[in-house]
């Protein structure tokens, strides 16, 4: 549930301010990069949106401090917890399996995606 929602709030701000291609593109890179990260790192057994969600942090959380008038962007709050959450993961005091490297390729994947966006955009 906790997935849904952030997909719900920012993949809907996402596909309202830049598109649904967009959005596709995000999914898609985020999706294999995150999955690809989990699998070759630590093997098959995992699933779920995570990695994309984390893609979608760092997307909107970047590209609204890399364009200060941009109508996309993620409090630094909000940031901040779900970076504190990830690191909880890598030092396994969480009491269930994360996909840690789903987790932080996504992250990375957004954070790309939005520097990209940024660029091509001036």
């Amino acid at each position: 549930m906790f997935n849904l929602l952030w997909w719900w709030q920012l993949a809907g701000l996402v596909e309202k301010k830049q598109g649904k291609q967009r959005l596709l593109i995000l999914f898609i890179f985020s999706a294999v990069a995150s999955n690809l990260a989990q699998y070759f790192l630590v093997g098959p057994y995992f699933g779920g949106l995570s990695g994309v969600v984390y893609a979608l942090v760092g997307y909107c959380w970047l590209l609204g401090k890399l364009k200060s008038n941009s109508n996309i962007y993620l409090a630094d709050s909000y940031f901040m917890f779900l970076i504190f959450w990830l690191v909880l993961g890598f030092i396994d005091l969480l009491p269930m399996n994360v996909a840690n490297y789903a987790h932080l390729a996504g992250l990375l994947a957004g954070l790309m995606l939005a520097f990209l966006t940024n660029k091509l955009k001036h």
